[in-house]
């Protein structure tokens, strides 16, 4: 290579770039083949400079400037190479790691937008793991309940994927890539790629919001689903929509009252207790009556007392939220029945005949299913005493037993037979209006 050569390649080179300069003044657009050309001039420049033992002064002087010149165009030429066509670029050519004007997107003056680019990092980065963490949440609660369904699976994967796309496109070098190849497509300039990341990272948090903020709405669905499937008599899928909608609102105090209910026709009672202790929280009057009775009949620890503050308590709810003449009679009739197993007669005649009284509407009679258990208890009751008048007018007790109560009530059923039995021996007929065959 000699002085001559070395100089036609600077001349080549210069005019490449007079070209760009040129255009630039004029605010004509510059083409890619005209990148190029420059691109390679440079090449060729370097070439011969590396063939040369030794380069004069003034050579390596005009080489520095016209440097400095494409440094300065740098900005101009990344509007028509992106950044990331650099890399495919480099890809194609394959430049010495030396090559500088390979790398020319490094020298372009960063967009006014760009200097708070690390602000728009930080936030994303920020807001995107708390989208994870929301997202753990809301799997946790769709899935602790048991199999999740169709629709809690939806809930969960969908949201899902969209956080490893995400993560992918923050944490993988390729998810990085084709997100900015994406924004490229959709024109978005470069300067806002940044804040396009943080908007999408918003959209998630939205959407995960949303879907966390509509649990309670979804439990309640989840609730309502498992009464239908109580009343066709599917216990096992009654229990789990019951599981899936506490464990996506552990406040749904229905729910928790319901599966209570649940437990209890299973004669899990222990169970049954637990769940009705968090729906009293909520002021249920139902709670009250059921946790109650459960304590009632439980004949080994005779909670007694606990039973009889439940249902005072129940009571004053039920008043205050002028609850329906089952709940009331329930709760008087349940308040009686444990007065006669403290052995307080006198109260437990005046619940009762209370609880009686509400069935005496025609209007409210026919909602109360086990109407004959405040009779059954007032017969016990009045037998205590040994007057002749109260003995007759305990056999009335009895005989309204007979006539109302249900077979298929388990208190019932066993009041039922002692009423047979007191009927018959006082002489008179057992006539039962619930069950065919009395």
């Amino acid at each position: 290579m000699t002085i001559s050569e070395l100089d036609a390649t600077l001349k080549q080179y210069e005019r490449a770039i007079e070209t760009i300069k040129r255009l630039k003044a004029s605010e004509s657009a510059i083409e890619i083949e005209q990148v190029i050309t420059i691109l390679n001039a440079r090449n060729d420049v370097q070439l011969a400079l590396q063939e040369l033992k030794r380069v004069p002064t003034n050579r390596l002087q005009l080489v520095i400037e016209l440097d400095d010149a494409l440094r300065e165009l740098a900005s101009e030429i990344t509007k028509v190479i992106k950044t990331e066509q650099w890399a495919k670029l480099r890809s194609s050519v394959h430049p010495p790691g030396d090559a500088w004007w390979w790398k020319l997107e490094t020298f372009a003056t960063p967009h006014k937008w760009d200097k708070f680019d690390w602000l728009w990092k930080g936030l994303t980065v920020a807001i995107w793991t708390g989208n994870l963490s929301l997202l753990l949440n809301i799997a946790t609660r769709f899935l602790s309940g048991g199999t999740a369904g169709f629709w809690g699976a939806s809930a969960v994967v969908f949201p899902s994927i969209l956080a490893l796309l995400q993560a992918s496109s923050e944490l993988t070098k390729a998810g990085k890539a084709g997100f900015d190849h994406l924004l490229t497509k959709l024109k978005i300039p470069l300067h806002f790629h940044e804040e396009a990341k943080l908007v999408s990272t918003l959209v998630m948090s939205g959407f995960l919001f949303s879907l966390w903020w509509f649990l309670p709405l979804i439990s309640q669905v989840y609730n309502i689903n498992g009464l239908r499937d109580l009343k066709k008599f599917e216990l096992a899928t009654a229990e789990q929509n019951y599981l899936r909608a506490i464990s996506l609102d552990t406040s749904n105090l229905d729910a928790h009252f319901n599966l209570g209910f649940l437990y209890e026709r299973l004669q899990e009672f222990d169970k049954a207790k637990k769940h009705y202790l968090i729906a009293v929280r909520g002021n249920i009057p139902d709670a009250y009556n059921n946790l109650a009775r459960l304590y009632i009949k439980d004949d080994k620890n005779k909670q007694y007392a606990e039973a009889a503050v439940l249902l005072n308590e129940g009571l004053e709810f039920a008043e205050e939220q002028n609850s329906n003449p089952e709940v009331k009679y329930s709760l008087y009739k349940n308040l009686g029945w444990v007065r006669f197993k403290q052995k307080r007669n006198l109260e437990a005649q005046k619940n009762l005949e209370a609880a009686i009284k509400i069935t005496q509407n025609p209007n409210d009679f026919k909602y109360i299913r086990n109407r004959g258990s405040a009779h059954c208890i007032l017969g016990q009751v009045l037998e205590q005493n040994k007057e002749k008048q109260k003995q007759s007018t305990a056999l009335v007790q009895w005989q309204k037993c007979c006539e109302l109560a249900s077979r298929k009530d388990a208190d019932e059923d066993t009041w039922f037979y002692q009423a047979q039995e007191k009927v018959r021996k006082a002489g008179k007929k057992c006539k039962n209006i619930r069950n065919s065959g009395s």
